[in-house]
């Protein structure tokens, strides 16, 4: 027990003469610091713990998001709702259930606001997050998201296919097993993975249209992990490519990449008038 108490103050390759200390501290001393646990340095103790409380803060501050959407929702304040939502979400660290919750309540917010195809969006990410998962009949006739609930359930239900396609024509290109893995990470919310593969799609030679969606979600990856003026420079690229590109109606109002696009669309030249 003694030689392993040692190895306790003092790592494995420790050149201070651990053995003299020890003997100088008397054993009473030793018995106690050991027991106490003081006997090991902060550098030692301290990183998960750290871990645990960051995670911890970061959990709390994604569910008190969620209730606060939840409130704001029931108030009619569809706006700041959707804010929490999408801040409850970006944490990547919501359950399952919490994730359905959110993305349930942004759906019907974007349904009654006359955003379909944004309603749609957000059902279908909540199916591949729960195959099975219904709407209440108290929800599920309500004439807004009802009927594009249904339409995204039964659209399921069609693509499922009946046979397996053969694996050398399910091989995707190095391009697109790029774009797969960064959107993958971007869901997952580790934005920093995502910014790595997604910068490596950029190396592949992407038709413009791909090229717009990678370095948008870039610049949304960019923004959600605190740089935002490296997300305004992957929109100026955007613009670039496309003059007359414009966020979607859902993305528009994001808290984190929403001012930095418009930022940059201010600063844009007016678009030539086709003649």
């Amino acid at each position: 027990m003694f030689p392993s108490a040692i190895r306790r103050v003092y790592p494995a390759g420790s050149t201070k003469p651990a053995y003299l200390v020890l003997r100088l501290l008397g054993p009473a001393a030793f018995t106690l610091l050991v027991l106490a646990g003081c006997a090991l340095p902060p550098s030692f103790t301290g990183r998960s713990a750290t871990d645990d409380v960051a995670n911890k803060q970061r959990f709390e501050r994604a569910q008190l998001n969620l209730n606060d959407g939840l409130k704001r929702y029931d108030a009619g304040a569809y706006d700041e709702a959707m804010k929490h939502f999408l801040l409850a979400l970006d944490s990547g660290i919501l359950t399952i259930p919490q994730q359905v919750i959110a993305r349930k309540n942004m759906a019907f917010i974007h349904c009654v606001s006359g955003r379909e195809s944004a309603c749609k969006d957000e059902f279908q990410k909540i199916l591949v997050l729960d195959a099975k998962f219904e709407l209440p009949p108290a929800e599920a006739g309500h004439p807004s998201w009802g009927p594009v609930f249904k339409a995204v359930k039964n659209e399921g239900e069609v693509r499922k296919p009946r046979f397996p396609l053969l694996p050398a024509l399910l091989a995707p290109s190095v391009a697109d097993q790029r774009i797969n893995e960064g959107m993958a990470s971007y869901e997952a919310a580790d934005y920093s993975k995502a910014i790595k593969s997604l910068q490596d799609a950029l190396k592949e030679s992407l038709a413009n249209s791909e090229q717009i969606r990678v370095r948008k979600y870039l610049a949304f990856s960019y923004c959600l992990s605190n740089r935002s003026a490296l997300g305004r420079a992957e929109f100026e690229k955007i613009l670039q490519l496309k003059p007359d590109f414009d966020l979607e109606p859902a993305e528009a109002g994001h808290p984190s990449w929403g001012p930095s696009f418009r930022a940059v669309k201010s600063k844009q030249k007016p678009v030539p008038a086709k003649k």
